[in-house]
């Protein structure tokens, strides 16, 4: 049996031979390497900035709108936040989610996003969802996850390292939907997040 040097033809049925990388090591999914290198895994990052609790409609945070016509799902992977001045009534930050079946409106751009294929430090291409560090939503988000907790009783001078987590695929934000990642209990303010995400196409 032999695999191909290179890529395949992208497709959603039917057969595809197996890949070998330059080296004839067998390519497999592990990792985001391959999948950087295809344009296929995407990043967004929003820098030094306020957090509004989950649950706030006027959303300030990390928000990933996943369009109702991107035929993807929005698959997070990495995440990272840094929170450089602790608050007392901001315990923690989690992952949320709600429904979103048109654009979000009064938006502010994510201050960096785009594929993880780095080209360029402005212009960053990107995939069918779009990151934003401020929207306005239609409903109210809920929990989907809780990320960290971090409140002046732990740390006084907050969270000096970034707090990080990979969910290696456990969740999926289908077209028309928002993943906001935001404070839990209270607002907060000077922080750092990072998310990665694949965007698979539906029914797969």
């Amino acid at each position: 049996m032999f695999a191909k040097i290179g890529r395949n033809t992208a497709a959603s049925t039917g057969t595809n031979p197996l890949r070998g990388n330059n080296l004839g090591g067998l390519v497999v999914e592990d990792g985001y390497q391959d999948k950087t290198q295809a344009g296929k895994h995407f990043f967004a990052f929003c820098g030094v900035q306020d957090v509004a609790l989950y649950t706030a409609t006027a959303a300030i945070g990390m928000i990933i709108y996943n369009p109702t016509g991107s035929g993807v799902n929005m698959i997070p992977k990495l995440w990272s936040v840094n929170v450089s001045i602790t608050s007392a009534s901001m315990t923690g930050m989690v992952m949320a989610t709600s429904a979103q079946l048109i654009t979000p409106t009064t938006t502010t751009a994510a201050t960096l996003s785009g594929k993880s294929l780095i080209t360029g430090s402005t212009g960053l291409t990107g995939g069918s969802c779009i990151a934003y560090s401020v929207a306005t939503i239609i409903t109210a988000p809920v929990v989907v996850w809780p990320l960290f907790t971090n409140y002046a009783a732990v740390n006084t001078v907050g969270a000096l390292a970034p707090l990080a987590g990979d969910f290696k695929g456990a969740f999926g934000f289908a077209p028309g939907t928002v993943c906001v990642i935001g404070a839990f209990a209270a607002a907060g303010v000077d922080v750092d997040i990072g998310l990665t995400w694949d965007e698979v196409p539906t029914g797969l």
